[in-house]
């Protein structure tokens, strides 16, 4: 088992305790075991103390060749010293044996730098500095020792004792499991790491700031997590303090991934190592490259503590869930995740999720809009799970004009991912539409013309609460400009909740009484023999141009319109008979927005925005070419279409309300620039907004939450697709709380 630097020191601390005690127990007082002549001397001085020495301080892990030349110069010293030299169990082979490894680890030290033979060398080192291990050659002198001077000088239960102490040297097993048990109980009464306590080694760099670490020691065994702890990197006689991120478990090892901290200046924050480790340098037996090791923060001094605690990485670790991946591009950014799915969901991470990463030192934001998971090979049998999640560049959030700033370019590989911690900013719904989701990062409409001249599309299923949205739009759309509003709805839901979010003294419900009486009791003068004269369009046209041009002239802001309640009625043909049929709603539909229209043209073209048409359930209003119920409607739907298309430049514009993207006229949702796309299921309807807000947001529409939306347009200033929270209507409208 491997033990830390500091175990190793308790480990020979104990090891001495035990040869003083056995010194003073034989020779009655510790003078005798240091004097050089005493046969004492020679067994636990110049032996076991050796062999404590090198096992546990001065080589530990492996000796070199210069270092068996050292062992075995001494061996041979001791050799020549001992005066009883006839008493030593083959003292003439132990010299010969002695001179064999000095000259063959003097010929290895020799031809190191040579080009012959490599392979044949680098065998007989390994084997020569395996042999020459202390705790090998000197437990083997050790038992020398004692057979040599005591077998038959000391009592039995004594010569038993120098045994067995002898083979508690060579296993070392019972002192090691007594450090780790005390050093276990001190950790457990301490509750940390104590800094300079061995982490492990570097086994590989990902880049500067990112590296991999082998564990080792007790730490090993740990089930402590070590992520959030302050490491150091031992290089060039200065430390490299970094932050344990990541960590992965193989069979027999756990690995750490560490990145390393940098300063204001985007320096390293390092330290000098003599401030922890007076004995470390690279000359130095206490020295080892690429070690890494705890440290408490509160141990570093003071200009470095600062620094660290300035560090993004250390201040918001509570926040940290991964680090950029390979693939990343300028629009989006892979990253990967540092934590299990259960703690994703109790971090509240998903779609729509806001991060926060850094491009060339700048604050950057995105938008999770995918994830997906993977496996990587980590060592032989061993394998690894993780997750990958997509993010949108959306920018900087300029909290100011509160709106998004673009930033270009994207950021290096292994920069740290946090979840977004927003500044703490009021958020006022009546003055946004919606936020960054679990911020208060508003959007307002930054131009509310835009929102009725380049026209608006609200798509969702049904109940999603499109209709919520556009009542809301409209309630803005009143406060902020002088626009005359046009709703027409064939579900009376907006007479009933159109007023909990505008003045009733500002809404028109429908065309007069007198005039829908008109439209049932009209006879005409209809020709029976010519179908042309059939019907009552024409009146349906005067009432149109009478009740909008009395609306205009009015105070009233909002006039909602229900075509179900107007019956006009045409001459129709089927199987060669002629007979008196009723308009389609979406042949009112075109028969209204033409009266809007040349009302609206009749006032001379302008850049504002004068009269905004609202088409809920549109899909019924105006249908697509092979969603129509009869050719009538497909005529209807093209004019309607015309309209729209000819009427911004008179101030005029359209909002599209539907649930059914696949049936409404593509000719009007293509003229939409700004799009409120709420919960969709259908393909067509993905496949269509793929075309505006791009593949990546499209597959994310099955899966938004409640009060949640794609949104994308000029009304907003958006340069690119973000997933908003919407307003709870409560904030902005008339509603109790049950309701």
């Amino acid at each position: 088992m491997k033990l830390t630097i500091k175990q190793r020191f308790l480990a020979a601390f104990i090891y001495l305790g035990i040869i003083l005690f056995l010194g003073l127990y034989f020779s009655g007082d510790t003078e005798n075991i240091f004097d050089t002549t005493s046969k004492w001397n020679y067994l636990l001085i110049v032996t076991a103390l050796s062999l404590v020495l090198g096992s546990y301080i001065i080589e530990p892990f492996f000796s070199r060749p210069v270092e068996v030349v050292a062992r075995w110069v001494a061996i041979l010293l001791f050799l020549f010293s001992i005066s009883e030299q006839n008493e030593f169990l083959l003292y003439d082979y132990w010299i010969y044996v002695s001179i064999f490894f000095l000259v063959t680890a003097l010929l290895l030290i020799f031809l190191y730098q040579s080009k012959n033979l490599v392979k044949s060398r680098k065998v007989l080192t390994d084997i020569i500095c395996k042999i020459s291990r202390p705790e090998i050659i000197f437990s083997i002198l050790y038992f020398f020792i004692v057979a040599s001077f005591f077998t038959d000088s000391i009592p039995d239960f004594e010569y038993a004792l120098l045994i067995g102490f002898g083979f508690l040297l060579l296993i070392n097993k019972p002192v090691n499991y007594l450090v780790l048990g005390i050093w276990r109980t001190f950790s457990f009464l301490t509750s940390s790491k104590e800094t300079g306590e061995e982490l492990g080694q570097v086994i590989g760099h990902d880049s500067i700031d990112f590296y991999k670490v082998e564990i080792t020691g007790d730490t090993l065994k740990g089930l402590k997590s070590l992520k959030g702890e302050l490491v150091y990197l031992e290089s060039d006689q200065k430390g490299i303090i970094g932050i344990v991120v990541d960590e992965k478990y193989l069979v027999g090892k756990r690995w750490a991934y560490i990145f390393s901290l940098r300063g204001n200046e985007n320096n390293f924050i390092t330290f000098d190592l003599k401030s922890f480790e007076p004995l470390s340098g690279e000359k130095t037996i206490y020295s080892k490259t690429h070690s890494v090791k705890h440290i408490k923060k509160d141990d570093l001094e003071d200009v470095v503590k600062e620094k660290v605690e300035r560090n993004s990485v250390y201040k918001n670790f509570k926040n940290f869930i991964g680090y950029v991946w390979k693939g990343s591009t300028i629009k989006q950014i892979r990253f990967l995740t540092l934590f299990d799915s259960e703690t994703l969901g109790d971090k509240n991470i998903g779609e729509g999720t806001i991060l926060e990463t850094s491009i060339v030192g700048k604050s950057v934001l995105y938008q999770i809009i995918d994830g997906r998971t993977e496996e990587e090979d980590l060592e032989k049998q061993n394998s690894h799970g993780y997750t990958i999640g997509t993010a949108q560049k959306l920018g900087e959030y300029d909290t100011t004009n509160n709106e998004l700033e673009t930033v270009k370019w994207l950021p290096e590989i292994y920069t740290p991912i946090f979840l977004l911690e927003p500044e703490e900013i009021e958020y006022d719904a009546s003055r946004f539409i919606g936020r960054l989701p679990k911020t208060n990062y508003g959007f307002p409409i930054k131009e509310p013309d835009t929102l009725v001249t380049h026209n608006t599309a609200i798509l969702g299923i049904l109940g999603i609460g499109k209709s919520c949205l556009t009542f809301e739009l409209l309630q803005k759309l009143i406060l902020s400009t002088n626009v005359k509003i046009f709703c027409i709805d064939l579900t009376n839901q907006y007479q009933d909740s159109l007023p909990k979010y505008i003045s009733d003294d500002l809404i028109e419900i429908d065309i007069s009484e007198s005039s829908k009486q008109q439209l049932r009791h009209h006879k005409g003068a209809e020709d029976y023999d010519n179908p042309e004269t059939w019907g009552n369009e024409s009146l349906y046209k005067s009432i149109l141009d009478d009740e909008l041009s009395k609306f205009d002239q009015s105070g009233k802001r909002i006039f909602i319109l229900n075509p179900d309640w107007h019956r006009v009625e045409k001459a129709g043909s089927k199987y060669k008979v002629t007979y008196k049929d009723d308009l389609t709603p979406a042949e009112k539909t075109r028969i209204i927005s033409e009266r809007i229209f040349l009302m609206a043209r009749s006032k001379g073209e302008t850049t504002d925005a004068k009269y905004l048409m609202v088409f809920e359930e549109a899909h019924s209003l105006v249908p697509e070419w092979n969603s129509v119920a009869n050719e009538g409607d497909k005529s209807a739907t093209n004019g309607t279409a015309k309209v729209i298309l000819q009427g911004r430049k008179f101030g005029m514009g359209s909002m599209v309300v539907t649930q059914r993207t696949a049936n409404i006229s593509k000719s009007i949702l293509n003229q939409c620039n700004t799009i409120f796309a709420l919960r969709v299921f259908d393909d067509t309807g993905k496949q269509f907004l793929e075309n505006y807000i791009g593949s990546e947001y499209s597959n994310v529409l099955p899966t938004l939450e409640e009060r949640h939306a794609v949104v994308t347009g000029k009304a907003l200033k958006l340069k690119q697709p973000v997933i908003m929270e919407l307003n709870d209507r409560k904030e902005v409208a008339d509603y109790n709380e049950d309701e």
